[in-house]
């Protein structure tokens, strides 16, 4: 009802340049959506290839105790990530997996158990759910949390809208004492 309503609106008013930017805002993310689609198993393959020539490209990192940072894991990974304790996963392949409550890790913590956290490469969107994860439970400033999780994972790299959304949720839920790394791992789970 409401695109109708602007549809009748006149070329050159408010409502009608508001909504020409609402649909190609739309049809943009839509084809990002499919281009990444069609190169997920191409990028995936590579980043196969990588960790198998490379030593130091990990499929996953240790960031504390209860906290794995990885890729998207194969069916051959699940005995060994059993072995290290992960009894829960958290995917972030689809856009709609990004709303996970960082409560989750603490959850799954306080019963001793690890949780595994990746997207397809273990860059960018498992990284930033990390990120908030340090930021909130562990009271580090972006940058430190940042720094941190670089210092363990090297390949790690944002996007823009990644880095911001950590910096918002730092700003929501910044607490007066801030620690750095080497003093946030002292504090015992609430």
């Amino acid at each position: 009802m409401k695109i109708k309503e602007l549809d009748e609106e006149e070329p050159g008013s408010d409502c009608s340049e508001g909504f020409e930017i609402v649909r190609v805002s739309g049809a943009k993310r839509a084809l990002v959506g499919a281009g990444a689609r069609v190169l997920f198993y191409p990028t995936l393959l590579y980043n196969v290839f990588r960790n198998k020539i490379q030593a130091e490209f990990r499929w996953w990192d240790k960031v504390d105790q209860f906290l794995l940072l990885g890729a998207v894991p194969f069916p051959n990974d699940v005995p060994r990530l059993r072995h290290l304790g992960v009894r829960g996963v958290i995917t972030l392949n689809e856009s709609y997996e990004t709303l996970v409550p960082t409560t989750l890790y603490e959850q799954n913590a306080s019963c001793g158990r690890t949780t595994y956290v990746h997207c397809k490469a273990g860059r960018g969107r498992s990284t930033t759910i990390v990120l908030c994860y340090l930021v909130e439970h562990r009271r580090m400033t972006p940058k430190a949390a940042f720094d941190y999780v670089r210092s363990i994972r090297p390949r790690v790299l944002l996007a823009p809208s990644q880095w911001r959304a950590v910096q918002e949720y730092w700003r929501l839920v910044a607490r007066p004492a801030i620690n750095t790394p080497q003093t946030a791992f002292k504090f015992p789970f609430k």
